[in-house]
């Protein structure tokens, strides 16, 4: 289990939460801290501060903008104010955010927000460096303008979180015993939003979706309705739920999560509605896979994971029938069910709100993984056609080609280091700035692999990051590859390189073994001499497979 360290530092008491973010949650186990309460400035400005003794892993910077701005608190009181004065303070509170950034991993900044109590002036306060909302939107930009170019950096929004909880989030009551501003509610939530956020960060994040059909995807049975019959748009407030649902799973699809279909149906029919009714919002070439039968349901998401070669801990699984879902969580329980609304009209807003999709960038290999998936659908078809694997993998016409790690590719190698768990040697996580600073070293090299073939571009799905001392000894220290282009060599041609470039004769890794991370180990323990107790990995030869054209490049 990762332990990570949180540091809480803040002008307001937010002690109540520290209870809700301990602990432990998928892979990882939260140790909160909190700093002296209001001193921000303080903590942040003095290097030499106890709470400093160790890096933390990560913290959160909550303050107030009427505290840390004081330009604003002159505005609260309705006085005069510069908005000059007010952005170079904004600017002034940056610097200081960014002198701590060697403090800590991640620094999650929560936005400047007012509680939704607090009511100002409304026929002014949008008014242009002169009322309240407009000159704390300047100030959000300001802030995040200025912490842009720092990638270990998050600014959370609090606005969200106020409009999100639908609930009172402002305890006066608290606030005038103990200094405490927020509801037990409202900690709760922001607490689990932090979860979500720091999952994704770390890999935790779900990546497919598999959903049933009637009544799920659409309202009615298929089989026994009809397609004309099924609600599905139009003026219908419960076909029009639907409909808005399936573009809020089509925006997530957008974005890099893949969706499958799973539903006891008849084939022939329910890819009927699929492509022919005109309200579809998602169609066959939406899903990467499909299993509509009879069969057990738990069986066909086995299935679909093993086809799409990830992990069932990736799944989320929708069905509107209760015992469907028990039988998924009964027997798949890495699997995450949740429980749709007994009301379809709030099928829409469910969805949007489920937060196990987190991450910290949208790459273009995300946006194109849905294609990419259908492109490999095209690839095992042709397997029907040949007599053997070799003969397969020569008429795929597989391109493999090494790019030396540049500020373009890194945000995609931090991505493919911190998301992947099947493939990845070591497991280890890296904020951006980290890995760069890593790579920077001088005798520290990171190759990032693009792969294509005759079926298209796969993108960038592989990494090796390797270092050879002053006696040419070189040592792999990551090894990582997506789940999408396994299984067909590619893996041992990364190898390949890497003895070429590096070290003709001997090379060593680390093999650190997860509970996820056994694909990896099937591969490479049939590659070194000799694995040890303590997973020191001794590579003997490798060779370059016939079926795959290696392109060069230059360390």
């Amino acid at each position: 289990m990762r332990k990570n360290k949180l540091l809480i530092l803040s002008d307001s008491n937010l002690n109540p939460m520290v209870r809700f973010l301990e602990g432990s949650y998928q892979d990882l186990t939260l140790e909160v801290t909190e700093a002296p309460y209001n001193q921000v400035n303080q903590v942040l400005m003095n290097s030499d501060h106890s709470v400093w003794s160790e890096k933390k892993d990560m913290l959160l910077l909550w303050t107030s903008p009427e505290k840390v701005i004081p330009s604003f608190n002159k505005l609260l009181e309705y006085k005069e104010i510069n908005i000059g004065d007010v952005l170079n303070e904004v600017d002034q509170f940056c610097e200081l955010i960014i002198r701590a950034e060697g403090k800590a991993k991640h620094i999650f900044v929560v936005s400047w927000s007012l509680p939704p109590h607090y009511r100002w002036i409304q026929s002014m306060t949008l008014k242009h460096n002169v009322g309240l909302s407009n000159v704390l939107m300047q100030m959000n930009l300001r802030l995040s303008e200025r912490l842009q170019e720092h990638e270990h950096v998050i600014i959370l929004d609090s606005s969200y979180w106020y409009a999100a909880i639908q609930q009172k989030s402002y305890d006066a009551k608290m606030y005038a015993l103990g200094k405490i501003q927020f509801s037990r509610d409202f900690f709760l939530f922001v607490s689990n939003e932090l979860k979500s956020i720091i999952s994704g960060l770390y890999g935790q994040s779900k990546k497919l979706i598999i959903c049933d059909l009637d009544n799920t995807l659409w309202g009615g049975v298929i089989g026994d309705d009809g397609i004309d019959n099924i609600k599905l748009g139009g003026i219908d407030p419960v076909g029009e739920s639907f409909k808005l649902f399936q573009q809020e799973l089509h925006r997530l699809s957008n974005r890099g999560v893949i969706l499958a279909i799973c539903s006891k149906n008849s084939e022939p029919i329910a890819l009927e509605m699929i492509e022919q009714h005109p309200e579809m919002i998602l169609r066959k070439k939406d899903f990467s896979s499909i299993r509509i039968n009879w069969n057990d349901k738990a069986a066909n998401v086995v299935e679909i994971v093993k086809e799409l070669n990830l992990g069932l801990q990736s799944v989320v699984f929708l069905d509107d029938n209760p015992s469907e879902r028990d039988r998924i969580k009964q027997a798949l329980p890495e699997v995450y069910v949740p429980d749709l609304p007994i009301d379809v009209t709030q099928y829409p807003v469910f969805i949007s709100q489920l937060d196990c999709f987190e991450t910290p960038a949208i790459t273009l290999e995300d946006r194109k993984r849905t294609d990419w998936f259908k492109q490999e659908q095209k690839r095992e078809s042709i397997k029907l056609n040949v007599e053997s694997l070799e003969e397969w993998l020569h008429s795929l016409e597989i391109k493999l080609t090494p790019h030396k790690l540049n500020k373009l590719l890194l945000t995609r190698a931090v991505q493919l280091m911190n998301k992947t768990n099947q493939f990845n040697m070591a497991t280890r996580r890296f904020t951006i700035e980290e890995y760069w600073s890593w790579s920077e070293l001088p005798n520290n090299h990171a190759i990032l692999f693009e792969v294509e073939d005759k079926f298209g571009n796969a993108g960038y799905t592989g990494l090796i990051s390797v270092s050879c001392d002053d006696e040419g000894q070189a040592e792999i220290h990551d090894f990582v590859m997506s789940c999408r282009v396994m299984g067909k060599g590619i893996e041992e041609a990364m190898l390949y390189l890497v003895t070429k470039h590096f070290s003709p004769h001997s090379i060593k890794g680390m093999y650190i073994k997860t509970e996820k991370n056994k694909p990896f180990y099937d591969f490479i323990s049939k590659k070194y001499r000799d694995v040890s107790k303590n997973n020191e990995l001794d590579l003997g030869e490798i060779f370059l497979p016939h079926h795959i054209l290696l392109k060069e490049c230059s360390f």
